[in-house]
């Protein structure tokens, strides 16, 4: 089901709402909210813990086959750091705080269902790797904002693409070749 939802496009995935977003769709109380998602907030040690051995468990329950960071995501109309865990027929979607609930399934996106996986810059517009330059983001960090944008296809035609936000090209690349590693070409 693909909804219109305060102008920009979503994608109900397993009963949860995922935004198609990139920065220059972000209002100031928006941008915020990205910045306070992506704080590393203080926890305890004891509750880092145990959520890590939390969350291992809830891997290996899944099938995990790897995982890795991707990035920011408006799930629900809440921003949260995102850690995919590759199953064999989905890439489900987890907290990156594994403190917050190391088992919780935030969605689940079937790998047979990404078609592509591209980098876009602040305004939707797809950027070659060469020039995305780490150094030259160090002098201007508030410029260089990615997404990273899955695109979707399924059995009745096209899909809303999904994206991830990142504040800097090198992770952006990163999550991209994470997602490819694992998409299956089509014929």
């Amino acid at each position: 089901m693909v909804g219109w939802w305060g102008g920009v496009r979503f994608a109900y995935l397993a009963g949860r709402a995922i935004d198609h977003i990139i920065w220059d769709e972000l209002d100031d109380a928006e941008r915020s909210g990205v910045r306070a998602a992506i704080a590393d907030p203080v926890v305890d040690e004891n509750a880092r813990s145990e959520a890590a051995i939390r969350r291992s468990e809830k891997l290996q329950a899944i099938g995990s086959e790897a995982s890795f960071f991707s990035g920011l995501a408006r799930i629900d109309g809440e921003f949260r750091s995102i850690c995919v865990a590759v199953t064999p027929h989905d890439f489900v979607l987890l907290d990156n705080w594994a403190h917050v609930d190391p088992e919780a399934e935030l969605a689940r996106l079937p790998r047979e269902s990404i078609t592509e996986a591209v980098i876009v810059d602040e305004i939707g517009n797809e950027v070659a790797d060469q020039l995305i330059d780490p150094v030259r983001e160090l002098d201007t960090p508030e410029e260089e904002r990615y997404a990273v944008l899955l695109k979707r296809y399924g059995t009745n035609g096209q899909l809303p693409p999904v994206s991830f936000l990142f504040r800097s090209g090198e992770p952006a690349r990163e999550c991209r070749d994470g997602y490819r590693r694992f998409i299956s070409p089509r014929i």
